[in-house]
């Protein structure tokens, strides 16, 4: 069987198949019962509270703090006030009983959170499922989550809460599949962190096909899962362990190893941060900075706008993880394509080409405001850089440059030296406006996400259009090298932050132009520095000059394999 894959590496371990979601018949009540059902649910809910609280021991212990943010958002929304008139009224005005209310305002807002179009969001609506569990659990008086695992269990379940995934004994698990989620689910999100293969198999009857205690082969790169493989296969099977358990301790001793390629050129490898979670990844892998640290998590993690407090403790955290390293913190990216829940945007029709980024942040100065009051703040505990999204025009750039210095000056605090103000070059306006914009920003970072889909005007969302999306088109290289030559020409920083910056295939030509930062998924950054140290500089730039002269995706790709694999590095 073929799957998704969620978490890469290979493993072999026993079936454990888990429960499915709690399912509440239709419970009628009458109006004299109503208080009874009112205060069924107040206990209930202060109990399952109870049981979040030590399950955020739990997790701070055995995971880390950034694991446990994900219950404290939890925590949060299980004790807010609106989730108390929610379901008081369900419980009042449709006569059902505590449980069933509870399931039903936990339903209802998964849904609405899975209509949005952001997978982001549509992955959080398994967090009011997740939540609503927790609270019957409480009205009911039953433990949640207590799994007793056997010895290298591979974990199958229909969905995967977060609550059900940290009570977990993570030393006993070897896999998870799972027949629903996505790669932003907190299951693929934990399995990645720690490490643990982990696939996506949407077969109907998934229960009746693996049976607990069957053996289990698991391939999370390619998403292949055997059920009982035959014993000669086995062998084969622990063969490939070993070896990946070989690579991964061969990698591990580059941990303390500089970025530098043979003949002496340094490239900084910086990691992308898309919540707290991948701050312990980043001090894990010896980041050499954040290179994006996307702050729209911090908002989509939140039940209404974050104040200026809570923003400068989550800055601050990541600058005080880092020790003193730089952070880029990329400017709240959201809009009608990433909408907020409790943000309210109009539809748009074309939402990527619509009011979102710095566009949105303009016309609500407010929100902008409070998020620069919270950056300068954070700065004071070490190097910052802002950096603008969705940048077309000088003007934008102008504006914040403005208001960092209005709101430094409001806030009594001298200038550092610590805060620095960029932009991520993403749209071609950008690309042709470079040699200005570099005269009044002090570094750049390319985002080849967006600037590949608005390059070659491809929705990158749009399954139809994968054919056309290639971050390898020779339209995409040429702009990311008239960005990096000019930002080398102006002596300011350049780096690359999208998905290109960890490809392996794309390494040395990046290289060859001599960008000054890559900005992967913090696990990708042994191997890629593994490719740095095999290089050397001098090749690559004239590797560079012969991909300048290539017409095609294809040719491109082709080359660079074959520079790869004349030096042993594409294994």
């Amino acid at each position: 069987m073929i799957g998704e894959p969620l978490s890469s590496g290979i493993s072999l371990g026993k079936a454990h198949l888990l429960a499915g979601p709690v399912v509440i018949e239709n419970c009628s009540i009458t109006k004299d019962q109503i208080e009874s059902e009112i205060s069924r649910f107040r206990e209930g809910r202060d109990k399952a509270a109870a049981v979040l609280e030590k399950l955020i021991v739990k997790v701070q212990k055995d995971m880390g703090e950034s694991q446990a943010e994900i219950f404290e958002g939890h925590l949060e929304i299980l004790s807010s006030e609106d989730v108390e008139e929610e379901v008081l009224e369900l419980i009042s005005e449709k006569l059902v009983c505590a449980e069933k209310a509870v399931l039903d305002f936990a339903e209802s807002n998964a849904k609405e959170m899975e209509s949005l179009e952001s997978e982001y969001f549509q992955e959080r609506g398994q967090d009011f499922r997740d939540i609503g569990r927790q609270i019957v659990a409480g009205i009911q008086g039953e433990a949640v989550g207590d799994e007793s695992l056997p010895d290298e269990a591979v974990v199958v379940a229909d969905e995967l809460t977060p609550s059900q995934t940290a009570q977990l004994d993570m030393t006993r698990v070897k896999g998870f599949i799972i027949r629903i989620g996505g790669r932003n689910s907190h299951v693929a999100i934990m399995a990645r962190s720690m490490e643990i293969p982990a696939v996506i198999l949407n077969e109907a009857g998934l229960f009746q096909v693996i049976r607990s205690g069957d053996e289990l082969y698991l391939n999370g790169d390619s998403g292949e899962v055997e059920i009982n493989p035959p014993p000669a296969k086995v062998v084969q099977i622990k063969g490939k362990i070993k070896e990946q358990e070989r690579k991964k301790q061969d990698l591990m001793k580059l941990l303390a190893l500089p970025s530098v390629t043979l003949d002496g050129h340094k490239v900084k490898l910086y990691s992308n941060v898309g919540g707290s979670f991948d701050l312990t990844s980043s001090t894990e892998y010896k980041a050499d900075g954040i290179g994006l640290f996307r702050s729209e998590f911090l908002f989509m993690e939140s039940m209404s706008l974050p104040g200026v407090e809570r923003q400068t403790e989550a800055y601050r955290k990541a600058v005080e993880t880092m020790e003193g390293k730089e952070v880029i913190i990329r400017l709240l990216d959201t809009g009608a394509d990433k909408p907020l829940p409790y943000w309210q945007l109009p539809e748009e029709e074309n939402p990527f080409l619509g009011i979102r980024g710095i566009r949105l942040l303009l016309q609500k100065e407010g929100v902008l405001r409070t998020q620069i009051q919270a950056l300068i703040q954070a700065s004071s505990s070490g190097p910052v850089g802002i950096m603008i999204p969705m940048v077309g025009s000088l003007g934008p750039i102008e504006k914040v440059k403005s208001i960092v210095e209005e709101e430094r000056k409001a806030l009594g605090l001298a200038d550092s030296g610590n805060l620095k103000v960029g932009v991520m070059i993403e749209t071609p306006a950008a690309v042709m406006l470079i040699e200005e914009i570099l005269e009044i920003v002090d570094f750049i970072s390319i985002g080849t996400n967006d600037l590949t889909q608005y390059t070659l005007a491809v929705d990158r969302g749009n399954p139809s259009m994968n054919d056309y999306y290639d971050e390898f088109h020779p339209a995409v290289f040429r702009s990311i090298a008239r960005v990096i030559t000019a930002s080398k020409s102006a002596g300011k920083m350049s780096g690359v932050c999208g998905e290109l910056a960890g490809n392996k295939l794309a390494l040395p030509f990046l290289l060859g132009l001599g960008v000054d930062e890559l900005s992967m998924t913090p696990s990708r950054i042994l191997e890629t520095k593994k490719v740095v140290r095999g290089i050397r500089y001098q090749e690559a730039k004239t590797l560079v000059e012969q991909l300048m002269r290539i017409s095609t995706p294809e040719g491109i790709k082709t080359r660079l394999s074959q520079f790869l694999n004349e030096r042993d590095l594409l294994k």
